[in-house]
């Protein structure tokens, strides 16, 4: 399994998660699985007006797998 942290900037807020996948995911699945963690309250969010208030940019990095 890998993890993904996920970060979505813009429209006044800035949020953060960190999102497993079974497989290396396509934007789609990863735009999908930030829309059911933001639909479930599964992200962090916090104000930010730094970025951009009328549109939003999402990032998302691999993260190391522990062992």
């Amino acid at each position: 399994m890998k993890k993904y942290k996920v970060r979505i900037t813009g429209l006044g807020i800035e949020a953060t998660a960190i999102i497993p996948f079974e497989i290396e995911p396509t934007t789609e699945q990863v735009e999908n699985k930030i829309a059911e963690y933001l639909n479930h309250n599964l992200m962090k969010i916090d104000k930010d007006d730094f970025y951009s208030v009328d549109r939003y940019s999402i990032t998302y990095e691999e993260l190391p797998i522990e062992l």
